[in-house]
């Protein structure tokens, strides 16, 4: 998946990126975790992210 959108707030879309989310990375869903949350693959690590960040993240599926 590519990441095509993130968060308005500069704030929010700065704590984004120091996390690896930016637009134009690729992701990959690792797992579903209880509660909405996410595991995440990006840029070789994993980071986990709870439902209310997920809800500003916009991804576009790609080959």
């Amino acid at each position: 998946m590519l990441l095509t959108a993130t968060h308005p707030d500069a704030n929010v879309a700065r704590r984004l990126a120091s996390l690896g989310l930016r637009r134009g990375v690729r992701v990959s869903l690792v797992q579903k975790l209880a509660g909405g949350g996410r595991i995440l693959s990006v840029n070789g690590g994993r980071i986990a992210v709870d439902a209310g960040v997920l809800a500003h993240l916009m991804v576009e599926d790609v080959a």
